[in-house]
Order: C-alpha cells, then sequence, then structure tokens
C-alpha cells in the first residue's frame, strides 16, 4: 500500500500501476476554503428575482434586439452601476440554465450523448447522400458580421474576403437586415442565418468570424449544427454569449458555455454576480465545435492551454491580424480636413474609450508631461466615450486638465475620419490591461501608418519586437509613459525609426498575401481531417447497414465512444442520492466539493448518476443533485447522457451503492475500463458478515480507495496481494 497523494483529485488521477488492483488511503480532508461552495439546501420556490424577471423578459428582449435601442438602454444603466447590476441579474435569473428537464432542443434524441447527437446529424446526412460533390473551386459559406455593423471584424472580414474570393466559391451568411460590400464584393450571394441553420451541409466548408460581442451571438447555435473553421477574435466569449441568452437568440448560451468550460465552481462564484461573463472565456464549446481554429496571437493560444489544458491548443493555427498597406497617405490633406495645424505634435489613441485600454492613465500622464503646457501639442481619443462611470471620469480628467489643455474625445467616426486621423498622427498610443487573447487592430492600424507607437507589454502587444513599437512594461508607472512622450516630442528621428521598423514587421509577416497563404493551408487541412472523418463514418455506414432509426442512433453512440475528447473527465458517482428529495450523502458530497476546487486545466469534475430506465444501464450529468449540493438556486435542469473516453476517471465515493452493483454487474464499468477508463471505488468500512457481499470484488476496480488504515490491511489481506 502506497502513501496516498496530498489531495483526493491527486490520488484518483495517478496511474494505479501494475499488478492488479491498487489498495490506498484516502487523504485526510481538505479544509474548506473561505469561498467554498455553501452546505447543500433545500428545493426553493423561484426567487423574487426570477419572478420579477418573467413578465419583464419579453420587454427586455425586445430592446437588446435593437442595436440601437440597446445603446441607449446600457448608457442609462451603466451610469448606475447599482441598477446594471440588478438588471443583469434579474436578466441571468430568467437565463438559459432555467430549462425544464426534458425539454427538446432541436432534433436531438434525448437517449444520446451530446457527441452521439452530433454524430447523428451527420450520419442522417451521409446516408441521404447529399453532401455535395467537390467541385472546381470548393463552396464556402463565410459567417461573419459585415458594414455597415460598427464593429472591426466587419471590416477585417472585407479585407480578408477580397483575398479569398478568388479560391472559393464564397457565399454571405449574416444576421444583418443591410449590408453593403465594395464592389469587388457586391456579387457575393447573400444568406440569413435562419437559413444557413437548415442549409449548412450543403456547403463544401464554413469559415465563422467568432468575436466577443452582440454582432456574434447568433454563430454559436450555427456552429454547433455545422462545424467550421473558426477565427477566433477574442478568447473570452462570455459577452456574446450573455447577449445571446438575454436576447432569446439561444436562451442556454451563456449558463450552458460557462457549465461546459468551467464545471460547477464556476457556475457557483457566477451567481449573482455582474461581472461573470468577463471573469471565464466559455469559450470550450467553440474550440470544440471547430473544425480547426485561427487566432491572432500566440499569447491566444497559450490561454487556451492556460484554462482549457493542452489537449485545447492542439488544432490551433496562428495566423496574423492582416494589414492592406494603405492606398493614400496624405498627411498634409488629412490635418487640413480634420483642422489641425501643420506644426502641431498630434497624439492620438484610437478605438473606443474603455476600461482596459488604461485611458485614464494615458490622461495622466499626459497631464504630468511637458506636453500638457505646449500648446503646439495635443492628444485626441479617436473613438466614442464609455458608457459608464468610467467615462464620466475620463471626462472630469479632460475638464480638469484646463482649458488650455488641448485634449479632447472625437466620439464615434465613420472610417473615412478614422483614417484622416492616422494620417494626421506622429504617435499612437495603444495600452491594454487583462488582455483576453485579443490582438489589438487599433495597434496594427497605427504601424500601417507609419506612426511611432507606444504599447505595454500586455498580451499580444508582448509579441512586438522593440523596433517596432516603444513597447513599455505591461504594469508600467505614469512617468515611464509620460516620459516616452516626451522623448518622441523632442526626437523626430526616433518617431521615424519606431515607423520604419514597423512598416518591415508588417511588410514581413502580416500583409494578406502572406496570411491567405496561411489561412489557405488551415482551410486546406481541416478539410482533409473532415474528409477523412466521413469517409470513415461512410465506411462504418455500410459495415452496419443500419436498417432504422434505432440501429442508426446505435452505430452513432457506438462512434461517439471511439472520439477523442479535447478535456479528460473526473466522474464522481452520486447516483444514490440524484433523485428529487433524496438525502443527501454528507461524505460524498463534502468530496464533490473538495474535488471542485481541486480541479486541474484540462479536467472537469463531472457529478454522475446511473439511469436504469432504458435497455442498458448509462450514466448521465447530475446537474439537479449538483445544484442541491452547491446551493445553486436554478430550476430543474435537463441531464444530458455522459460522453465517456479513454484517459477519464471513475469515482464512487461509497463501493457498496447499489449504483456500483449496477454499474458492474451489467458490465458498464469492466466495459470503460476496457476501453481505457480507470475506476475507483471508496471502501468505507470492512464488510463483514453479509455486508462483505456488498463490496464489489477488487477485479471490478483498478483502485480501492479505503476510509482506514485497518480497511486497508483487511482489503489486503483478503485478496493476497501485497502492498499495492
Amino acid at each position: 500500500m502506497t502513501a496516498a497523494p496530498a489531495t483526493l483529485f491527486d490520488l484518483l488521477t495517478a496511474a494505479p500501476g501494475t499488478g492488479g488492483c491498487a489498495i490506498a488511503l484516502l487523504p485526510p480532508a481538505a479544509p474548506s476554503a473561505p469561498d467554498a461552495a455553501p452546505p447543500a439546501s433545500p428545493a426553493r420556490r423561484p426567487s423574487a428575482l426570477r419572478r420579477l424577471a418573467v413578465p419583464l423578459l419579453p420587454a427586455a428582449r425586445l430592446v437588446l434586439r435593437q442595436p440601437q435601442v440597446r445603446q441607449l438602454a446600457l448608457r442609462i444603466l451603466k451610469r448606475s452601476p447599482g441598477l446594471y447590476a440588478r438588471a443583469y441579474r434579474m436578466m441571468m435569473a430568467s437565463g438559459g440554465a432555467a430549462a425544464a428537464a426534458g425539454a427538446a432542443q432541436g432534433d436531438a434524441v434525448a437517449t444520446l450523448s451530446p457527441r452521439a447527437n452530433a454524430i447523428l446529424r451527420s450520419l442522417r446526412t451521409l446516408q441521404a447522400g447529399t453532401l455535395r460533390q467537390p467541385g472546381t473551386r470548393p463552396r464556402l459559406a463565410f459567417v461573419a458580421p459585415l458594414p455597415p455593423q460598427r464593429t472591426g471584424v466587419a471590416t477585417y472580414a472585407v479585407e480578408l474576403l477580397a483575398e479569398l474570393s478568388g479560391h472559393f466559391e464564397i457565399e454571405l451568411v449574416v444576421a444583418q437586415d443591410e449590408t453593403i460590400l465594395p464592389p469587388g464584393l457586391a456579387h457575393l450571394p447573400l444568406r440569413q442565418a435562419a437559413w444557413f441553420l437548415e442549409h449548412g451541409a450543403d456547403y463544401d466548408q464554413v469559415l465563422y468570424q467568432f468575436g466577443n460581442s452582440p454582432f456574434h451571438s447568433h454563430m454559436f447555435a450555427l456552429l454547433e449544427r455545422h462545424p467550421g473553421v473558426v477565427v477566433l477574435h477574442d478568447f473570452f466569449l462570455g459577452g456574446a454569449l450573455v447577449h445571446a441568452q438575454m436576447s432569446g437568440a439561444s436562451p442556454r448560451a451563456w449558463a450552458d458555455a460557462l457549465l461546459h468550460s468551467h464545471g460547477y465552481s464556476a457556475v457557483h462564484a457566477a451567481a449573482g454576480s455582474g461581472q461573470a461573463h468577463k471573469d471565464w472565456p466559455c469559450s470550450l464549446p467553440v474550440l470544440e465545435n471547430a473544425t480547426r481554429t485561427i487566432v491572432h496571437s500566440r499569447h491566444a493560444r497559450r490561454l487556451a492551454g492556460d484554462w482549457f489544458g493542452a489537449g485545447a491548443a492542439h488544432g490551433i493555427d496562428v495566423i496574423p491580424h492582416p494589414r492592406t498597406p494603405p492606398a493614400v497617405h496624405d498627411r498634409a490633406g488629412a490635418r487640413a480636413a480634420l483642422g489641425i495645424a501643420a506644426d502641431t505634435f498630434l497624439v492620438c489613441s484610437f478605438g473606443f474609450v474603455t476600461p482596459n485600454k488604461l485611458t485614464h492613465e494615458l490622461l495622466r500622464a499626459w497631464i504630468d508631461s511637458p506636453l500638457h503646457g505646449d500648446r503646439g501639442c495635443a492628444l485626441v481619443l479617436v473613438g466614442a466615450n464609455h458608457d459608464s462611470p468610467y467615462g464620466v471620469e475620463v471626462e472630469a480628467l479632460i475638464r480638469g486638465a484646463g482649458p488650455g489643455a488641448n485634449i479632447r474625445i472625437t466620439g464615434w467616426t465613420d472610417a473615412a475620419v478614422y483614417v484622416q486621423y492616422l494620417q494626421a498622427a506622429d504617435v499612437g498610443v495603444q495600452l491594454r490591461t487583462n488582455a483576453h487573447g485579443e490582438s489589438s487592430g487599433a495597434v496594427l492600424d497605427c504601424m500601417n501608418y507609419g506612426l511611432a507607437t507606444i504599447v505595454n507589454a500586455n498580451g499580444s502587444m508582448a509579441e512586438f519586437p522593440l523596433d517596432a513599437v516603444w513597447r513599455l512594461p505591461d504594469v508600467f508607472a505614469v512617468a515611464e509613459l509620460a516620459a516616452a512622450l516626451g522623448t518622441l516630442r523632442r526626437d523626430p528621428a526616433r518617431r521615424a525609426a519606431l515607423g520604419q521598423g514597423a512598416l518591415a514587421l508588417l511588410d514581413a509577416h502580416f500583409r494578406p498575401v502572406q496570411c491567405t497563404r496561411q489561412y489557405l493551408a488551415t482551410l486546406a487541412a481541416a478539410r482533409a481531417q473532415t474528409q477523412a472523418r466521413h469517409a470513415a463514418w461512410r465506411a462504418a455506414l455500410a459495415q452496419a447497414a443500419p436498417a432504422n432509426e434505432e440501429q442508426l442512433q446505435a452505430l452513432a453512440t457506438r462512434l461517439a465512444d471511439d472520439t477523442i475528447a479535447m478535456q479528460r473527465q473526473l466522474l464522481v458517482d452520486v447516483s444514490d442520492w440524484a433523485a428529487p428529495g433524496a438525502p443527501v450523502d454528507a461524505l460524498a458530497a463534502r468530496q464533490l466539493r473538495e474535488l471542485l476546487g481541486q480541479a486541474r486545466p484540462g479536467w472537469r469534475i463531472e457529478p454522475v448518476w446511473l439511469d436504469t430506465s432504458g435497455a442498458a444501464p448509462r450514466y448521465r450529468q447530475a446537474r439537479n443533485a449538483a445544484g442541491r449540493v452547491l446551493g445553486l438556486d436554478w430550476p430543474v435542469q435537463d441531464e444530458p447522457l455522459v460522453d465517456v473516453h479513454p484517459g477519464d476517471v471513475y469515482y464512487a465515493p461509497d463501493a457498496a451503492s447499489t449504483a456500483v452493483a449496477a454499474a458492474c454487474g451489467s458490465g458498464l464499468l469492466a466495459a470503460w475500463r476496457a476501453r481505457g477508463v480507470l475506476v475507483n471505488l471508496l471502501v468505507r468500512d470492512g464488510g463483514g458478515g453479509d455486508d462483505a457481499m456488498a463490496v464489489p470484488a477488487p477485479a471490478a476496480a483498478d483502485r480501492l480507495l479505503c476510509a482506514s488504515a485497518a480497511i486497508a490491511q483487511q482489503l489486503t489481506a483478503d485478496s493476497g496481494t501485497g502492498a499495492a
């Protein structure tokens, strides 16, 4: 018998070694964390917040679906943080996690796992023979917001489409009433998202542009139904998911993505928070549904591994954010149009004013520097101010600088005025904090116009070389920024050198022709992988020759069992107290909360219960039991079947459980072990007499955990083995 690892999680997930069933001593219980989940609570009536949300929900969703009305409502709410937080909680209380058990989800089959359902949809398409045969050029569905939508992704999409149109038959998929495209792209067919949901299988490939804004809320459902290559402009997608849920576009989007991506601990931590969508990426479902993923920085790919484990970073390609050289760079004309004197030293910061762009620090550095008192210097924030108390503070700082400070905010500008400021500026300042995997298009815009650009080493901006930008530390002092501004004011040669270095970097790596080659390679690799998978499924169809829907579903289940998962699971059996009203097992509940606090990236802790209602026992997610033991105030949940893969771990907190006996007796656990699932059983007492028969034989498990040294010694003696 070996010494137990320090934590229960480490013990359960450790390899048991060879030579039969291992016997290990249960490690001491971990001390309760200050923010540990509360003990189990009895079923409660819907909270007052949720009851209030019900009559207001239709009106709120109507507001959220109208961009102009939505922006006005948010502007009002964000000026009162308390009111905003209450409105947010009210909307989320109505949310997607509140689906009734058994509610239909499209054409999903309730007796199949999520992965088996996805495969079943593909098998139906393959069986019908409706997949399009390859032509001279592949038919590509391009899913993205497009102009005139006020998002940088729309501008990016137009630039990319111009490069890809020579290689594919492209059709555009949108969820907007008006689309304005340049003449060279105006001939491309337009499809609405609702149409594409039904016809997406007709394309050779799909390319999605995902960002963290309401403009992308419709894409989650499309990607789940029709997997494709995803360009992930933002690694954190909580904002888009919350909008999808609140607006009703996808009523379970945020809650399901939070649970699937980060587990019950995140759901518990997010309860009642108005900022949870900013704290958790929730992008795992997008990574899992993508055939391949494109990000624009190594930082974004590292985030995938940091949050979801090494497996999540596989299949992610880093392709720079492309920038086309400007056709015109008329500094004098731009300054004349903007009313800026030819000899003014102009510093600009581009994009919406938001807290994560450190606008306060820029303003304080300007005010503390000699530029503040120099009438020949001007600071312009080119973009709309933040509709929140932060934006109010920005305005107060500008007023406090005095009437001669020459600082102003332009408000929202169209593309023409935005470009005029890029041509007119001498220096660009683009700062960031708490980068979430996004790449700043504004930084690249500054560099593309040859500006000396000041950044700080936050997120992807840390990857720019020092000869291309003036790079401050990630966490910098205001005095450092003030010194940089002063130096660039005094040293035109330094400004010119940085501008030339920026252009050289873009010419080498960021021009559309180079990026398009990498895009084509990623699309080709994804298509080859999809074709190989479909060929294998066609062969399986031919071999199985399913004669009816039931046989087709059985084939989908078998194929799902053979897939490789992005994350490993620790399945904790709570069958004995999963039923509504069943008394909670105190030890098992304590261990479940302990395990939830010990999970590592690449692992998910999944409480499960054994469903014996069908032809064969199957495990389902125990969402309702977990909700009770964690004190989550949510309604009755759907509980899908569990997808189980090699490398997963199963743990029963009581080896004498009737569910364990049923899982062993049906051969389910033996089948799992044969597929590479590690089975752990906790023996709570040594048995004796009739009780001994309730504990499965050591051959049923890879490891028996023991509640005491005496039990471990007895099991070792009874099994006839030595120290494990």
